[in-house]
């Protein structure tokens, strides 16, 4: 059970889960550094944001290979997968989800309070409109001025129209970046530009990649080339079918490019 103020919950079972997203954050790790992240990501959630910095933690997150957990944290910190702050593991997109998590938990509490609450309230005073209605559908307007800071425009310009990017909208885009900190708007163009250059023309637009919350997943590091990044697929590609095993998204003309391939240098 977790514990929320002096709400008792149940555990959190369900979270915002993209694989694509996953994949792509974890393109600059180690293979048993993105093992260790992803056992920390689920005991983030399991602990309600509550994770201890202790060798009992390490040891069950870095299992089969524990003498590597010193330089597994280092390599995490170092790439900004995770903080330790207060004596406590930290991951942004966990602490993201959970708070989401009460959030609903909130709503929907207020919610019920509200319809069980009013239950007894007179027909007509429900039904009395709190405003009159109108017909005036105009757009709202600001007087031809600019609603968006100057921070923003520069922003805008660098990370959007000097990349030639016309999938963004600014409007929405700029409702997502205000709800952001001054430390995440410092590292969010670096990485909505990473981002792309890894997803190439299926990148999701910037006030989706906000929205998702992609950002918190994303490090401003220089990720793959395109060319890196097939080339690293291929050979992941080969030592699965060397096990026997595929994945729905190979061709049968695919496997038998990989099954050549590992004839030839056999």
């Amino acid at each position: 059970m977790l514990q929320w103020g002096n709400e008792t919950m149940a555990k959190m079972i369900f979270i915002n889960y993209c694989p694509d997203d996953q994949l792509s954050g974890c393109m600059i790790l180690s293979y048993k550094a993105e093992l260790t992240y992803r056992r920390l990501q689920d005991l983030i959630y399991t602990n309600d944001d509550n994770l201890f910095d202790d060798a009992i933690i390490w040891d069950l997150a870095t299992r089969g290979y524990t003498e590597e957990a010193p330089a597994i944290k280092e390599e995490l910190i170092k790439k900004g997968k995770i903080t330790i702050e207060q004596d406590k593991i930290r991951n942004k997109r966990c602490s993201a989800e959970i708070q989401a998590a009460k959030d609903r938990h909130d709503k929907s509490k207020k919610a019920a309070a509200a319809r069980w609450g009013n239950a007894n309230a007179s027909s007509e005073h429900m039904l009395e409109p709190s405003q009159p209605l109108t017909t005036n559908h105009k757009p709202l307007t600001t007087n031809n001025k600019n609603i968006y800071t100057q921070e923003f425009d520069i922003f805008w310009k660098k990370y959007v129209l000097d990349e030639g990017d016309k999938r963004s909208t600014k409007f929405d885009t700029y409702k997502q970046w205000k709800r952001l900190s001054e430390e995440d708007r410092s590292t969010l163009g670096d990485k909505f530009l990473a981002y792309k250059s890894i997803h190439g023309e299926f990148f999701k637009a910037l006030e989706r990649f906000i929205s998702k919350k992609i950002y918190l997943d994303v490090t401003a590091e220089k990720p793959m080339s395109k060319e890196e990044f097939a080339e690293w697929q291929w050979n992941m590609d080969i030592d699965m079918r060397k096990k026997g095993l595929k994945t729905m998204r190979w061709s049968e003309d695919y496997i038998r490019r990989l099954d050549k391939h590992i004839e030839m240098n056999k």
